[in-house]
Order: C-alpha cells, then sequence, then structure tokens
C-alpha cells in the first residue's frame, strides 16, 4: 500500500513539474520572464514531453493494478466456488479469512486508481483563465532583502556605487525591503506558421517610493515585456529587452530589481527592442547563431523619475540602434560551452548641430571547466553607451576645445565588462565570485563642462567585488547571503569605498 501511493505521488509530482512554468530567474533571477525566443520553445518542448512520460508512466501503473485486480477478482471467484461447493459452513477459516483480504485489496486498488485519475485530470486543467483561453501560466518570486551598508551610497537599498562621505552625518545604513519582489506572467499562444506565439510581461515594485521621505514600499513598474514567434531554429521578438549585444548577467538574488554589476561592467538597460534570431545548426549538440536588433536608445542616465516623458539624444537623431551578435553553442544543456561577439552603433542628437556616433563592440562567454565549475563574463569597448548601461553614467561630455571658442559635444570614450567564476557545489548549493568594472576615458572627462545636477556626474570609474551563497534546501524556497564592495574613483580626488553586506530570502511560486 505504502509503496502504491509513494508511485502515485511521485507521478502527479512529475506531472506539475511537467507542467510548471521555466522560472523567470536563471542567471539573474529574475530575472527570469527574461528567457526567450529558440531557448523557451525548448523548453516548452521538453515539459510536453515530461508531462507526456509522467502520463505513461501512470497510465503503466493504471494498466498494472488493473491486472493484479483482475488476478485477486479471479481468485476470489475461485474461494468462493470452493466455498460454494464446499458449504460455507465446512470452508475452513484460512479461506474465510484469505476472501476477505482479497475484497480489500480490491476495494484499495479501486480507491488508489480514483486518486490518480483524479489527480491527472487536476493537471490537465488551465491554472489560470485567460480571455483567449489559452494557457497563461503566473510564476513569481517574493524576495526580501536585508542589508547594511558601511560607507556613503547612491541608494542605500541597491548600491552601484560609492560617494564622498559628508562630514557631520551618517556614513553608513541598515534596511531591509521586499521591493525586489517579481511577478511574471507568460502566455502560449496559437500555432502560427511552423512556430508558435507566446507572450511575457514581468513586474516588480522598484519604480519608486510611496512618499518622499523613502518609505520602503515601492511601486510597480514594468521590467520586461514581449511578443516572441519562435521556430526550430528562427525566432522574431517586439520587446522591452536588455540589449541583445549583452545576453548575460551574473548570478545574484540581493540584486535583481537592476542586474547584478549595472554600472560596473554590465550593459543591461532594459528599452524597446525589435530582433530577428536564425540559428545555424552544426552538429546535433553544435550549432551558429545570428542576430539582428533595432534598439531605442531612450533611456538617458542619471534620469529620475518622472511623470511626463522627454524625447531622449537616441530618438531625436530620428533613427534606431543598429545590433548585431554572433554566437557559437556546443553542447545541449545550460552549461554548454557558448561564445558571442555583438557589434552596435546609434546616432544621437543634443541640439544647436551637435551630434554624436555611438557604438559598442562586445564579447560574451560561458565556460564549463569542470562538471561542478564555470567561467563566464563579458567585456565591451565603445563611445556614447550610457544609453546601454555603460560609460560612466553618461552618454557624452561638453568641452570648449579652445579659448574662446564654442562648446563642443562629443561620445564619451569607455570600456568595461564583468568576469564570473561558479561552482556549483551540490545541486542545492551554488558559490559564485564575481568582478567588474566600467571605465569612462579620464583625459576626456578631465576637459569636460561639469554641471552638477547629480554627484555621480563627476564620476569616471567603477568597480565592484561580490561573493555570494545561494542555498536551495527546496525548489521553492532560496536563501542567499552576500557580500560587495564598491569602488568608485571621481574625476579629481581619490577613490570612495563602500562594503555591502546583504541576506535575501525569496519563495518561488
Amino acid at each position: 500500500m505504502t509503496a502504491i501511493l509513494w508511485r502515485l505521488g511521485l507521478a502527479a509530482a512529475c506531472a506539475m513539474l511537467a507542467l510548471t512554468p521555466v522560472s523567470v530567474c536563471a542567471q539573474t533571477p529574475a530575472p527570469a520572464a527574461d528567457a526567450t525566443g529558440a531557448d523557451h520553445l525548448r523548453a516548452l518542448e521538453q515539459r510536453i514531453d515530461r508531462l507526456a512520460e509522467s502520463l505513461a508512466a501512470a497510465q503503466n501503473q493504471v494498466e498494472e493494478d488493473r491486472r493484479k485486480m483482475q488476478s485477486m477478482q479471479t481468485e476470489i471467484d475461485d474461494l468462493r466456488k470452493a466455498v460454494g461447493e464446499g458449504g460455507s459452513g465446512n470452508a475452513s477459516p484460512a479461506v474465510v479469512n484469505a476472501a476477505a483480504q482479497l475484497q480489500g485489496a480490491v476495494a484499495q486498488i479501486r480507491e488508489e486508481q480514483d486518486v490518480l485519475a483524479a489527480q491527472v485530470k487536476q493537471q490537465d486543467q488551465t491554472k489560470v483563465e485567460s480571455g483567449s483561453k489559452l494557457p497563461v501560466h503566473l510564476h513569481g518570486l517574493v524576495l526580501f532583502n536585508a542589508f547594511v551598508n558601511e560607507g556613503v551610497v547612491d541608494q542605500p537599498d541597491l548600491p552601484t556605487a560609492a560617494l564622498l562621505a559628508t562630514p557631520g552625518q551618517s556614513h553608513g545604513s541598515v534596511g531591509g525591503g521586499l521591493r525586489q519582489t517579481m511577478l511574471t506572467l507568460t502566455g502560449d499562444g496559437p500555432a502560427l506558421w511552423n512556430g508558435r506565439l507566446f507572450a511575457d510581461v514581468t513586474f516588480d515594485f522598484f519604480g519608486g517610493v510611496s512618499n518622499s521621505s523613502g518609505s520602503p514600499a515601492g511601486i510597480v513598474r514594468m521590467r520586461t515585456a514581449g511578443i516572441t514567434w519562435a521556430a526550430q531554429n528562427d525566432l522574431v521578438r517586439a520587446g522591452f529587452d536588455a540589449p541583445l549585444i549583452s545576453p548575460r548577467s551574473p548570478v545574484s538574488y540581493a540584486t535583481v530589481a537592476q542586474p547584478s554589476l549595472a554600472w560596473s561592467g554590465n550593459l543591461w538597460i532594459w528599452a524597446p527592442q525589435l530582433k530577428w534570431e536564425h540559428r545555424f545548426p552544426v552538429s546535433d549538440a553544435k550549432q551558429v547563431g545570428v542576430e539582428l536588433g533595432l534598439y531605442d536608445a531612450s533611456y538617458t542616465a542619471l534620469d529620475s523619475l518622472s511623470s511626463y516623458r522627454y524625447v531622449s539624444p537616441g530618438e531625436a537623431a530620428r533613427q534606431p540602434g543598429y545590433e548585431s551578435r554572433l554566437s557559437y553553442s556546443a553542447g545541449r544543456d545550460a552549461h554548454a560551452l557558448q561564445l558571442g561577439a555583438g557589434g552596435y552603433y546609434d546616432r544621437k542628437n543634443f541640439g544647436a548641430g551637435q551630434t554624436v556616433d555611438a557604438w559598442a563592440g562586445t564579447g560574451d562567454w560561458l565556460l564549463p571547466l569542470t562538471s561542478h565549475w564555470n567561467w563566464s563574463g563579458e567585456f565591451y569597448r565603445g563611445r556614447g553607451i550610457g544609453s546601454l548601461g555603460g560609460g560612466a553614467y553618461r552618454d557624452a561630455y561638453n568641452y570648449v576645445p579652445s579659448p574662446g571658442g564654442t562648446t563642443e559635444t562629443s561620445g564619451l570614450d569607455s570600456i568595461g565588462g564583468w568576469t564570473q567564476s561558479q561552482w556549483n557545489l551540490a545541486q542545492t548549493m551554488q558559490f559564485n565570485a564575481v568582478f567588474g568594472q566600467d571605465t569612462g576615458y579620464g583625459g576626456e572627462l578631465r576637459q569636460s563642462i561639469t554641471q552638477a545636477n547629480n554627484a555621480l556626474d563627476y564620476y569616471a570609474r567603477n568597480r565592484t567585488l561580490m561573493a555570494n551563497f545561494i542555498f536551495r534546501p527546496w525548489s521553492s524556497f532560496v536563501f542567499s547571503p552576500e557580500f560587495r564592495r564598491l569602488n568608485s574613483w571621481p574625476i579629481y580626488g581619490r577613490v570612495q569605498t563602500a562594503n555591502v553586506y546583504s541576506l535575501s530570502a525569496g519563495y518561488e511560486f
């Protein structure tokens, strides 16, 4: 009895697992939801295969139980026949007892079959009803973050830079909150040509605070969203996403509202984007990918929360940004060898006849060094890429080429990147060590005319060292302590330093 119930529970669990949507928090938990395209289609096919396997196993179990029940029924009939021929009064106690046990076993098997049928039927239901009647999946990460900051930082609950200490003021902070909690909706659409349509949208609570005193209660904002058509080797997506030239992010549960190492070597800015991807299979486990995209460089570094949307210099140029990426992968699982190289170009119009040609070249990699250890990272070199998340918080700088001359605008040259070493200590434990840096060229910044609109206007370089431990005692619960050291160099003066200690606890559903 116990073994049968265990098999029934395992079959139901397999069916539930097969219907569970892909986590949005792969690499960045997130940032989960952010998994798109051919990967989503392959993940959907894998879930369907797992569901078919679990249902087949359940059917086999039902069939086996049916055969046992028929065999027991035959034995009961034989016993009844023997008792009938010899008379009930002549039946031995052993025969009567055996008949009673067989009757109980048959009733028990029938009850178990009813339970299994109900569980399989339950998994066949649509969990979230939609107007289109097509499947909609809800995924969430309720995330609590507690922090201790040693030093002055730009924002207490998600610091990216260390600032100059002000005499007489506190040089540290302690707090916590749930503003980085995320909700994701994914809708599976109809078949179209040789592929399928699907859509996704992810929200968090990092859109601002509820009042001027800085309450830790957050305002809902849209993180990413998109409508995707995906086939076996092709993908077209119109979405609000990170630039396709920067597909990776370091792993962290303390920095989810902005991907880990934002402004320290990770190009991440979410913006409207239209992209196409095609994969050329080289062999069963190897493929080459080509991606092309149009990017709206609508983000202006250091923008504050506003109810009015202004035209950015990138949009004022009346043309989109152009993206491309070439990739190679060898292997089937998430730890397969992956290499990529990308390029970006856009034009920015700052008015008064001042335009800047912005560009970037990037490289990214994921190298599985052993079965439990991999090395990943990204690198970039560019000009005018503050709207992508680099360039020391700015796209351009103003300068006077000669005494008495007119003010000119030029794109700021920058270089940066990050690297991560990841150890999967066990199925439930992971350790990550990360280094990243973003640098604006100091020679250009020292001749700039800087207006003190924000303390970060004076900064030329930002560096982050990070280490975290991720523990998942259950698939739905995550626990992660983390340490970050921020080093920020102003245009003039000495480096500013801050230490950030955080503790994250999340529940996924």
